[in-house]
């Protein structure tokens, strides 16, 4: 073999880069390759959860993000209009960490980056692409790589796949998987930035809407930056009536925030955000597991992509400690950290999937039935308290039944 590993890492994403943190910092030999020469700067933010926030304070690395991140106490959920239904405030929880994070994708993803390029056990080769896998007695040992146009063959121990929703190595390993675009599908979504801001708060906001919702997050350096989610047929509407009409529909949601939305002039404003679910059957073979959106992926509704992708990694990490110490790495062994992290992922999927056709459905009889179910959350302290948990990551727990026929109206709060 040309390189030799304990941990083979194949994509430098979130989910990677925080898997080869947590190895780095259990004295584990690493190697992380990425086909990209550098990390583009993705045009979005992560909203990050208290237990998330924990594990970064455990690795080491909080200080610095925390650098580039607004903090963020409570959660408003409203209606057009900007009318607030309930909230839920992180400070008045009983957890350990009461507070949130948000900021830009790409400066999280450096400082988790920057930690491991300090670390003489962990080596990073970029511009390099994942080829044809490597097999001794029917387990996963390694993978051919193109460097250049140099075939480079690296050996490993434990071979992850952290290549992304559309990855190569979960393919090679045949494992059955579903996935749904919403942007092919229903939906399109878009971030916007605003600069100069006077009054961020420290709260995230979440307003839907007919057919369309978004979500308001605070940024640091006075900016502050809303996700517009809506059905394609709108979308199509607006960009033939022109940039006003967007203008319009943002203020129907956040008339608060008129004095920003003035900002937008022109439809180059406007980033596109990908957005797609993926539901993946078993996360491991004989010497290999996938990671983060190469197993699953959501609909960003609830901010949770990133959440999953770091508290993933570091239940993985401790998986890959156990095998390499006890010289196991097989199917059982590796899918040990799936059914610890599956239940969650699923929850959380499917909390984001019914968040997401909340926002599109028009239909107005179904409006006023979800709106008058978020009044009732308001009213029901323990079925919010349930749902902050399971946000924040403390709960895989879903619903109690009593508290889903109050959500529906059945019972009274």
């Amino acid at each position: 073999m040309d390189i030799e590993s304990e941990v083979l890492i194949v994509g430098a994403g979130i989910a990677g880069v925080a898997l080869a943190l947590a190895m780095g910092r259990k004295g584990r030999q690493v190697v992380l390759i990425e086909r990209s020469k550098q990390f583009p700067n993705i045009p979005k933010g992560d909203f990050l959860q208290p237990v998330t926030i924990d594990l970064l304070d455990k690795l080491g690395v909080l200080p610095e993000v925390t650098k580039h991140c607004a903090h963020v106490a409570r959660v408003n959920y409203g209606t057009l209009g900007g009318i607030n239904c309930f909230t839920g405030s992180y400070e008045e929880m009983d957890i350990p960490v009461r507070y949130a994070l948000n900021g830009d994708h790409h400066h999280i993803h450096q400082s988790l980056f920057n930690a491991i390029e300090e670390m003489p056990n962990v080596r990073f080769y970029p511009g390099m692409n994942a080829g044809k896998l490597l097999f001794t007695d029917h387990y996963v040992s390694g993978i051919e790589a193109d460097s250049a146009g140099k075939t480079v063959r690296i050996g490993s121990k434990i071979l992850v796949g952290s290549d992304g929703i559309k990855s190569k190595i979960r393919d090679q390993l045949g494992l059955k998987y579903h996935l749904y675009p919403y942007e092919e599908k229903m939906a399109k979504m878009f971030a916007f930035t605003f600069h100069d801001v006077t009054h961020t708060r420290e709260e995230a906001s979440f307003f839907f809407g007919e057919g369309v919702s978004c979500g308001v997050f605070p940024l640091p350096g006075q900016r502050l930056r809303i996700y517009l989610a809506l059905r394609k047929d709108i979308w199509q509407r607006i960009r033939e009536d022109g940039i006003e009409s967007l203008r319009g529909m943002l203020l129907s949601l956040c008339p608060h925030l008129q004095q920003e939305i003035t900002q937008i002039v022109d439809f180059k404003q406007v980033q596109s955000i990908p957005a797609y679910y993926l539901h993946t059957e078993k996360w491991a073979i004989n010497g290999a597991v996938l990671l983060g959106d190469a197993c699953h992926a959501l609909s960003p509704a609830l901010g949770q992509g990133m959440n999953l992708a770091i508290q993933g990694a570091v239940e993985l990490s401790n998986t890959l400690e156990e095998a390499l110490i006890t010289d196991d790495y097989s199917e059982r062994q590796l899918r040990l950290y799936e059914k610890k992290r599956r239940k969650y992922v699923r929850l959380i999927q499917r909390n984001s999937t019914a968040h997401t056709y909340c926002w599109f459905v028009k239909n107005r009889a179904f409006v006023t039935l979800r709106n008058a179910a978020f009044r009732r959350i308001g009213k029901c302290p323990n079925l919010l308290k349930e749902q902050m948990l399971t946000t924040s990551g403390y709960s895989d727990k879903p619903p109690s039944f009593s508290h889903m026929l109050r959500f529906a109206g059945i019972m009274k709060p």
